[in-house]
């Protein structure tokens, strides 16, 4: 049921966007989306004080990775970089830059209190979607300037944040701990050992099934019964456990919201076209390296809000209220 999650969420908004009646329910989307920030806010600041559960080796003296009560690394984490997404988009439309570079800094923190590889990349990445989307080839001198300004302040300071967090944070301890348990292999580190569970899985899947059975599937159950554990990698999860038929309908439906965005991008008024563009990519390609993101049961309904606001129009709303 999980894998219908973000198609469920992301029909269930398309159909309230384009409804007649979303302005006058616009602000509660934003006031939802704020209450999920300040949950989150606060379960990482719980973390932060030792509070929950570590992810791995909890009652060790040896625990390590983020502390909390969303037991979940990899639910986590999207969900962060989803929320993120909205929040960035959302500023950078309405102009409130200093609120937006506020907001970065505190999704830094998060990054570095989740100790994920996948977080601590991808805050930057979805931040700086929202002007990349817009970027015009065309750029005046002073816009230069003060580009040129931003990069030669914004950068030391951003490097001297991330060396702070690196070690201060849990990340390089973490980091340690996933090296010795993967053999100092740097490829094992780096994708959790992802690809070995990949190859696995791919013996089994071409030895063990039919023709028949690996069109259609036998289930993640019956799947894990035969590995030592699942990649993790959504397309090829989703090959193992639900067939050939199982990856045609998610790459259909990529194919079907890239395809929305793009033609709806060519018209000026949708307004966060080209960057939901932007973000079905990043999740797409985060989702074969780090995995749980299609598939997400938490984060799920908001990565389906992310993709639907490609349907925002800004002629049903007035300039104050984007």
């Amino acid at each position: 049921m999980k894998w219908v999650t973000i198609p469920l969420s992301f029909f269930f908004f398309k159909s309230l966007i384009q409804a007649s009646y979303f302005i006058n329910i616009y602000k509660w989307i934003k006031y939802a989306v704020f209450i999920s920030f300040l949950f989150l806010s606060i379960n990482l600041a719980l973390g932060a004080l030792g509070l929950g559960m570590a992810f791995y080796f909890h009652g060790y003296g040896n625990a390590v990775g983020t502390r909390g009560f969303i037991y979940a690394g990899n639910e986590l984490t999207i969900l962060v970089l989803t929320i993120g997404f909205l929040i960035a988009t959302y500023l950078k439309q309405s102009k409130r830059y200093l609120l937006f570079l506020t907001t970065l800094l505190l999704f830094i923190v998060f990054a570095f209190l989740i100790t994920s590889k996948t977080v601590l990349g991808g805050v930057l990445v979805v931040f700086l979607i929202p002007w990349i989307s817009n970027f015009s080839r065309k750029i005046s001198p002073q816009w230069l300037k003060i580009w040129f300004t931003i990069a030669l302040l914004g950068l030391p300071i951003l490097m001297g944040i991330f060396y702070y967090g690196l070690t201060q944070s849990g990340v390089v301890e973490k980091l340690k701990t996933s090296s010795k348990m993967n053999d100092g292999d740097f490829w094992q580190t780096l994708l959790s050992n992802r690809n070995n569970f990949l190859i696995d899985g791919w013996n089994v899947f071409e030895k063990n099934y039919n023709w028949l059975e690996k069109i259609v599937g036998l289930g993640q159950r019956y799947y894990v019964n035969l590995v030592r554990s699942i990649p993790e990698l959504d397309f090829f999860t989703l090959l193992f456990t639900n067939g050939v038929l199982g990856l045609s309908v998610l790459l259909m439906l990529i194919y079907y919201w890239f395809l929305n965005a793009k033609k709806l991008s060519q018209a000026k008024d949708y307004i966060y076209a080209n960057s939901v563009i932007l973000f079905l990519i990043f999740i797409t390609i985060s989702s074969n390296l780090a995995g749980h993101i299609f598939s997400s049961a938490i984060a799920g309904f908001y990565i389906g809000l992310a993709l639907a606001i490609m349907f925002v129009n800004k002629k049903n709303f007035l300039k104050n209220d984007i």
